[in-house]
């Protein structure tokens, strides 16, 4: 949700609209470098404290940063240098967030519940990054920016009942604990030994960089490629939102259906062949059919991948490895919008969209063969 209100923001605060993408890509860079600087250590913190109390730190710092773009915009006095600096301070606290609540479900539920629970959790951790800013371009088109920030702000509000409502088994306990930083590598190493959770998460760094973006990039695609507004982009939004929906239920209740690695591979080559046919789009109905594919296959690919890395990594080692997944999907998608928008500022968008759904769908195909994914049940 407040994703799509910052994206809109930076649109219309931009100099003119053929510098959106690249200012939407600034954007994107600023909130790489948090995640990708902390998310190792972030995710070795995870391990060894108190996830409940970390989330509740996180959370407040989230709820305020969007309270202040609230204030801003409705006082009429945001400028791009203060959407650049709250951005900063949401992907750290994002950072800290997202591996540990990945790796607090395995202190949540028992053995016989774990994989529908991290089906469950998947789609929740997946899922507002599409469906969110679907809601958004709902929620600007009709409320506005300033208003939308707001409902963002007081959402936070009911996760934090949410935890303090909590009582989760206490991290895994060892008898003698390596330094933070030999914890690090350890989990490095681990990653590196592991062929087809290297793999997963190889495709997923694809992925992130060059295919997810295009929900950041869409603002600048409606508003010149498409000639729409607001209410052109809540359409959009709604309908990537939509397929997206599907997709977080269909990987909630997939359960423990064999093949799931090639179910995953699979899912990212159709999310590469629908971006493309998405690039092709000249009309808004046409744009919202495919973003509705689009949705339904990139939910897919990212709750498939997120269940089997914490169904086949050890408990001890959760938190590292989901770090790892977070900075992949929170650190350098924003770097594959800032790049993607400054290769759309040099050439256009539509073949910028088009040579990275090309890009996936050639790399899932060479996933495809290699021996890692298909031995995942």
């Amino acid at each position: 949700m407040a994703t799509l209100a910052q994206g809109w923001l930076v649109v219309e605060l931009a100099p003119r609209p053929a510098l959106a993408p690249f200012y939407l890509g600034i954007i994107g860079f600023v909130r790489a470098i948090p995640i990708l600087l902390l998310s190792g250590l972030a995710g070795t913190i995870a391990d060894r404290m108190d996830r409940r109390r970390l989330l509740i730190i996180s959370q407040i710092v989230l709820g305020v940063s969007a309270l202040a773009l609230a204030i801003l915009a409705q006082t009429h006095v945001i400028r791009m240098w203060h959407v650049i600096a709250l951005a900063a301070v949401s992907a750290v606290a994002l950072t800290f967030d997202a591996p540990t609540r990945q790796s607090l479900v395995p202190h949540l539920v028992g053995p016989r519940e774990l994989v529908n629970a991290i089906g469950l959790n998947s789609a929740a951790f997946n899922g507002p990054g599409i469906i969110g800013p679907a809601i958004g371009g709902i929620l600007v088109s009709t409320v506005g920016v300033a208003d939308t920030f707001y409902i963002n702000a007081i959402s936070y509000a009911a996760v934090l009942v949410a935890l303090l409502a909590m009582t989760p088994k206490p991290p895994v306990p060892v008898a003698q604990r390596a330094g933070i930083w030999r914890e690090l590598v350890n989990g490095l190493h681990y990653v590196r030994n592991q062929q087809a959770i290297l793999t997963l998460l190889v495709l997923a760094l694809l992925v992130s960089v060059v295919a997810r973006p295009y929900i950041q990039l869409l603002p600048a695609f409606v508003k010149t490629t498409l000639n729409g507004g607001p209410n052109a982009l809540g359409i959009l939004m709604a309908a990537s939102g939509a397929g997206a929906l599907g997709g977080s239920f269909i990987t909630a209740f997939i359960g423990s259906t064999r093949h799931r690695g090639m179910i995953a591979i699979t899912c990212a080559a159709l999310s590469g062949i629908s971006l493309f046919v998405f690039s092709l789009t000249k009309t808004v109905v046409a744009g919202a059919i495919v973003l509705v594919a689009l949705g339904t296959f990139i939910m897919l690919y990212m709750g498939m991948t997120n269940a089997l890395l914490q169904t086949y990594t050890a408990l001890e080692m959760r938190g590292r490895i989901m770090s790892s997944y977070t900075m992949i999907f929170l650190g350098f998608m924003p770097l594959g919008t800032w790049l993607l928008g400054t290769v759309a500022t040099l050439t256009s968008l539509p073949a910028t969209l088009a040579t990275a759904g090309g890009i996936v769908a050639v790399a899932a195909a060479i996933a495809s063969q290699l021996p890692g994914p298909r031995e995942l049940a």
